[in-house]
């Protein structure tokens, strides 16, 4: 079987690899979680550029947690500090999420490139909840071949991972395609794969109290990390299309300005959030029929609170 790969992904999943690699001779599991949650709680930027930052910190702490000393994972002290960075990683992919499902539900929205909030045509629908998986789904057969892929080069390229276990996974012919040309209609499908990237990258990170020893086990570490690997390196490759998106964007005038005053509304979207809480029970016996208007405002005041 042939996989087709862009050129940006090869050099992202190695580079993720020489770092691991480094990582690992430092053997420190320790996580500035100052720094971390600073960045996750920073309100004086734009949504563009905390997005960064968290995706910076994410790649650090995942290269931390990831590059370890299975034998000293197991200690007690180091399940503790393991522990430790998941919590920032999962809150981190939370917090893009939702800086993700902002852009996607509001700001994309008033660029006039889709007409209608895909959680209002959830709401409308009979089942809102499979309404939203059927239409959220957006990685192709094709697409994770590549990341099943890449967690082949990472059991081949990392040093501390054991290449008798490479179970299920089979070297396979690439093909270095030319990198996509992306314009601004491409961004919903960029935000979309993304967010369900990291969708699968939380569901192999546990929450913390889920960290047990028996995750350092030899085979069960050795098919959960190289596949946390595979997936920051496919969120990183999103994030880089979506970044050139962002530079288009900007050197369309118009387009900057509605995204420049977009953005300095979110304070007053927070403080309407605060005062739809305070008046919810009220409001809620008075709309009788809600109106898409009125989901489609209270969807973007609780995604703007939420960055």
């Amino acid at each position: 079987m042939r996989v087709d790969i862009e050129k940006r992904h090869m050099d992202s999943y190695k580079r993720i690899a020489i770092e691991a690699n480094n990582a690992i001779k430092k053997s420190s599991l320790k996580a500035q979680k100052g720094k971390y949650e600073s960045i996750l709680f920073q309100k004086d930027i734009s949504a563009e550029n905390k997005k960064k930052r968290l995706a910076k910190s994410l790649h650090e702490l995942i290269i931390s947690a990831f590059s370890v000393n299975i034998n000293k994972a197991k200690k007690k002290k180091g399940i503790e500090e393991i522990k430790a960075n998941i919590l920032l990683i999962r809150e981190i992919i939370h917090k893009i999420k939702a800086i993700n499902n902002y852009l996607e539900e509001s700001l994309l929205r008033e660029l006039g490139i889709f007409k209608k909030s895909l959680i209002v045509k959830a709401l409308k629908s009979a089942e809102p909840a499979k309404y939203l998986e059927k239409s959220g789904k957006v990685l192709q057969k094709s697409y994770i071949d590549k990341i099943e892929h890449i967690v082949y080069e990472m059991m081949q390229r990392i040093i501390f991972f054991d290449k008798k276990l490479v179970k299920g996974y089979k070297q396979k012919e690439i093909r270095i395609i030319r990198e996509e040309k992306l314009g601004i209609k491409d961004l919903e499908k960029v935000l979309k794969v993304e967010s369900e990237i990291l969708d699968a990258l939380e569901a192999k990170i546990p929450p913390p109290s889920r960290v047990k020893t028996k995750l350092f086990g030899k085979e069960i570490f050795n098919r959960w990390a190289p596949m946390a690997f595979a997936l920051l390196s496919s969120f990183e490759t999103e994030h880089i299309k979506e970044t050139e998106i962002f530079s288009k964007i900007k050197g369309n005038d118009k387009l900057k300005k509605k995204i420049e005053n977009k953005i300095k509304h979110i304070i007053n979207e927070k403080e309407k959030l605060l005062k739809i809480k305070e008046k919810r029970a009220l409001a809620m016996k008075s709309f009788g029929r809600i109106s898409d208007e009125h989901r489609q405002a209270f969807h973007e005041y609780v995604s703007a609170a939420n960055l």
